[in-house]
């Protein structure tokens, strides 16, 4: 490596650096409360049906043979991840916004307060943990994108066996 791919490589790293320096928020406002019980019923509503959706999918998978492919594999296990992902949400929706059981308190920049009704530690662990949900939604998200992945290139290699016939 000579010098002038040294200097490429650090001018690269600092243009980045300087990129994530300027394009990241200084608040992480991605959580959504709904002040009125119509949307979180709503929103409720919307990870119950996802969650009846992933669970036929499931059974049509099964049902028709298709498990035996590792993409269809892969896919069914994405949708056991989601499966997971939406009971996760409704119960933490269930205690934050509709029995009010649970309220977030920002204490500073990186740190919260969980505040329980009758002070219980236990409801609070388990309203923590359920707040995790992404440890459940990104594998069901990469489990999906390699199971789609690789039915494409089950059938890419499929088309051009046909072509030649």
């Amino acid at each position: 490596m000579n010098k002038l791919d040294t200097g490429r490589g650090f001018m690269r790293g600092l243009v980045l650096v300087l990129f994530l320096l300027v394009s990241l928020p200084l608040e992480a406002s991605a959580t959504q409360l709904h002040v009125s019980s119509e949307g979180i019923i709503t929103h409720q509503m919307g990870h119950l049906f996802f969650l009846f959706s992933m669970v036929a999918l499931i059974f049509t998978i099964t049902g028709k043979g298709l498990d035996t492919q590792k993409g269809w594999r892969l896919i069914q296990y994405s949708a056991v991840c989601f499966i997971l992902w939406n009971l996760d949400a409704l119960a933490a929706h269930f205690l934050d916004n509709q029995i009010h059981a649970v309220e977030i308190e920002n204490i500073s920049w990186g740190r919260i307060r969980v505040n329980v009704q009758n002070g219980a530690s236990f409801l609070a662990w388990v309203y923590y943990f359920l707040k995790l949900d992404h440890l459940l939604c990104v594998p069901a998200m990469l489990f999906l994108y390699r199971g789609l992945s690789r039915l494409v290139t089950e059938q890419q290699q499929v088309m051009p066996q046909k072509d030649r016939s």
